[in-house]
């Protein structure tokens, strides 16, 4: 994280501000109108900066994008590590991961949609260096999944014949199909319903 403080060295009163948290402001603004369609006066606007001090601490509108990008994958892949390790039985883990997911994919709060799938949409397959970002996301997340259905199935609680790198891809996909139909104004009890259908192979 960018947990530090930039300072202006102009002449006159120095500008402060925590870099993680004017990102974590641009990635609000990219999240509601997208990367092409938010403007500087947007991002000014929504980070609380001025253009020089936007300008010294990120250079371009793609250097802040890029970050917020960053932080989203950090923090997803952090959150999601801390739900699978956070019961002492993996599977139970991975129900609760979905769980999760379930509130984040139905109501207002999926209506907004996942910020790296809208991103995806945007701006694939064309630009390389969003690509990469999000396929990192993706490959984090299956490893995360992957190494819960390895502790599952040494424990018992998932049929060991079970390839976990399938069925961890599986689990990633279905996370991500949740968010796209959560931007359509999907049902919770249908979402919900979903899922258990879904986390069927688990046992």
């Amino acid at each position: 994280m960018m947990k530090r403080t930039q300072t202006s060295p102009s002449v006159g009163r120095p500008r402060e501000f925590e870099l993680d948290d004017a990102v974590r402001k641009a990635m609000g603004v990219f999240w509601d109108r997208g990367y092409h369609d938010a403007s500087l006066p947007d991002l000014l606007e929504g980070m609380e900066l001025s253009r020089g001090s936007f300008y010294k601490a990120f250079v371009d509108k793609r250097g802040v994008y890029l970050l917020a990008l960053d932080v989203y994958v950090d923090d997803a892949v952090r959150k999601t590590g801390e739900i699978l390790h956070s019961n002492p039985s993996p599977k139970a883990a991975i129900k609760e991961a979905f769980s999760r997911q379930v509130e984040e994919s139905s109501g207002r709060e999926g209506l907004r949609g996942c910020f790296v799938v809208l991103s995806a949409v945007e701006m694939l397959p064309a630009d390389e260096e969003v690509s990469t970002r999000i396929a990192r996301l993706f490959r984090r997340l299956q490893n995360l999944y992957a190494a819960a259905i390895i502790r599952a199935q040494a424990l018992g609680e998932i049929d060991p014949g079970l390839d976990e790198r399938t069925l961890a891809r599986f689990l990633v996909c279905q996370i991500q199909g949740m968010r796209v139909l959560g931007k359509t104004g999907a049902d919770r009890d249908a979402t919900k319903a979903m899922v258990d259908f879904a986390l069927k192979p688990l046992g």
